[in-house]
């Protein structure tokens, strides 16, 4: 994971095509690196998580390039690597488990959960936190070390829904709960089995999302 690292930190330091073009043998190496990585993560997430058999490691890792059609930004090329193990690959909308590899800004985490959800999924999952919110709050509990996130939630409850317990929750867009790591931690040895370990006990939490995205997708 060292020369990912050091790919990475070279990379945010000449994000433009000739560079990349000149140092596409450390890309394909850092690339590898991380395929290996997922490739293990993937089978041992799986052994807690049944739904995350028979994913391959395409289903679960990213391109590096970026879409700048959209966007002010035009450097053509991610600065980090990440890996999430999710139900039906990465563009399947549900909740699952991610590893962030950010060396530039110093930025290593793991989580769980469910990223930018649509507007029935949010809906689905306040509805779970207004039945059941003892069992969601539990869950994040439960998950040692990891906080939950709340960037970018609402200031005030969303418009129809009441106070209550756990109220609070339904303020949040997003559903994760998070860990940040250090360098040491991606550069030890079985990384995927430290990763794997550590977001065993976050297990619940995905489950109850992934109940309450089921209800959106098998409605649709």
């Amino acid at each position: 994971m060292e020369q990912v690292i050091s790919f990475l930190e070279e990379l945010a330091q000449h994000n433009y095509k000739e560079w990349f073009d000149a140092h596409k043998s450390e890309y394909l190496q850092a690339k590898n690196t991380i395929a290996v990585v997922a490739a293990e993560l993937i089978a041992r997430v799986a052994e807690f998580d049944k739904r995350m058999k028979g994913l391959r490691v395409e289903d679960c890792t990213y391109r590096i390039y970026r879409d700048i059609r959209f966007s002010a930004d035009k450097t053509p090329y991610k600065t980090h690597m990440g890996i999430y193990v999710c139900a039906g690959g990465k563009k399947s909308g549900r909740a699952g488990y991610y590893l962030h590899i950010e060396p530039a800004t110093k930025t290593y985490f793991i989580c769980s959960g469910l990223y930018n959800p649509t507007k029935e999924m949010i809906k689905s999952v306040r509805e779970e936190i207004m039945l059941s919110g003892s069992k969601f709050d539990a869950a994040i509990k439960a998950a040692k070390g990891f906080e939950l996130d709340w960037d970018g939630a609402l200031t005030r409850l969303p418009l129809g829904w009441q106070p209550g317990p756990y109220s609070d929750y339904y303020r949040l867009k997003s559903y994760i709960i998070i860990k940040s790591v250090d360098k040491k931690y991606i550069t030890a040895g079985n990384l995927a089995s430290r990763v794997a370990r550590d977001l065993k006990p976050t297990v619940p939490f995905c489950e109850i999302l992934n109940r309450c995205v089921d209800y959106v997708l098998d409605g649709e």
